[in-house]
């Protein structure tokens, strides 16, 4: 018998009693839901109160293009001065202290929106604080490279991460990677060093010693992110398009340098999002750049990278598809800020617009110091 006949056959109380239960199980269904979404994302109120506050800050098309029309470093200066970044950049023709003043004004950022997030968004937060403990050891192992003295480059590092300020000056007085691998000893980033030290005395450049320490921070952020719940789902997705980012930036560098594809297989993080360790292991074993990008075809990165690949012919630098990489990922950044306007979505949205506008930043004033003209720094940065 059909479930139609059976419902046909009931007394019509019977059948109303029961179309009205069916009624409330639906309901309690939706307030739950309801509840559940209001629970993960009321202790966001505050801080996206605060978000949206910085985000009216962000500087507009028409501040950067008066940016790139001025006359020199000293009238970008005087044009920052009324925005957030006048209280840590001060007037000097020394790119690599004005890039401090603006990665200072970024852990700032990141340590204030730390502090106010709730829970599990707080500690994954937390870990992009670590990206400064790598960027403080890349900063050291390169002013070693050029043999800068220890005064020098600890005015370089920035204080934020897990490392202390009293080590961090003691790896600046060491004078050899081995020494700060041994400085280094209690932590991942010693191990880290350790695996790579062989090809480092082989080859003398610090490249894989810093693929491995970005590799590391991608594998931190990719297993914190996969958690439950609606807030880290948008985490995953956003850290999942961070990894497939930097893997391709990683493979598009390879093409051009020359290097193997098991050297690439090495400090790519095979846990890729969209692209699975099957089309990683495809992409770096292409021989050339029109390769990767044939490879790509049927992905959402194929069309963004070959769009660009006339402009890496005229000017025969991967960074234009870099460029083109991290716009992508401000664009995610901003859409998973409309997808969730009650919960992380803005935070990460906040977080891409500013590294992107601080790149630009640091594009605008090297140009100034540069001397170059405004046609070319605008082809330099991503409106």
């Amino acid at each position: 018998m059909e479930i139609s006949q059976i419902i046909a056959g009931l007394p019509s109380n019977i059948f109303i009693i029961l179309m009205v239960l069916a009624g409330i199980v639906i309901f309690l269904v939706l307030i739950i839901y309801i509840i559940k979404y209001l629970m993960e994302n009321a202790p966001f109120a505050y801080v996206n109160a605060r978000v949206r506050s910085m985000e009216s800050r962000l500087l507009d098309s028409q501040k950067l293009d008066k940016l790139i029309e001025s006359g020199d470093i000293v009238e970008v200066i005087d044009i920052l001065e009324d925005t957030d970044y006048g209280a840590y950049i001060t007037t000097s023709n020394d790119a690599l202290l004005i890039e401090k003043s603006l990665d200072m004004y970024l852990a700032h950022v990141y340590k204030v929106l730390s502090d106010i997030s709730p829970g599990k968004s707080k500690k994954i937060l937390k870990l992009f604080e670590k990206k400064y403990d790598v960027q403080n050891i890349k900063t050291i192992l390169r002013a070693k490279h050029v043999g800068m003295d220890a005064e020098s480059i600890f005015g370089l590092l920035i204080p934020l991460g897990t490392i202390p300020e009293n080590k961090l000056r003691e790896l600046c007085e060491v004078k050899t990677v081995d020494e700060i691998m041994n400085g280094l000893e209690g932590t991942k980033y010693s191990k880290i060093l350790s695996e790579e030290l062989a090809t480092y005395e082989q080859t003398g450049r610090l490249m894989s010693l810093e693929l491995a320490l970005d590799k590391y921070i991608l594998e931190s952020l990719w297993q914190s992110a996969n958690m439950e719940g609606t807030n880290e789902d948008i985490f995953r997705e956003f850290i999942g398009t961070m990894v497939d980012v930097e893997n391709l930036k990683i493979i598009l560098r390879s093409k051009v340098d020359g290097i193997s594809s098991d050297n690439v297989l090495k400090y790519v993080l095979k846990a890729g999002y969209e692209l699975p360790q099957w089309k990683l292991k495809e992409l770096a074993e292409s021989e050339s750049i029109e390769g990767v990008i044939s490879s790509l075809e049927g992905t959402k990165y194929g069309t963004l990278i070959s769009e660009h690949l006339e402009d890496y012919e005229r000017v025969k630098s991967v960074y234009v598809f870099e460029r083109a990489l991290n716009a992508y990922i401000v664009k995610v950044g901003k859409n998973l800020s409309l997808r969730q306007p009650f919960g992380i979505g803005p935070i990460i949205g906040l977080l891409t617009s500013k590294e992107q506008e601080i790149r630009n930043l640091k594009m605008i004033i090297k140009g100034k110091i540069e001397g170059l003209p405004s046609n070319e720094i605008r082809e330099l940065i991503t409106i």
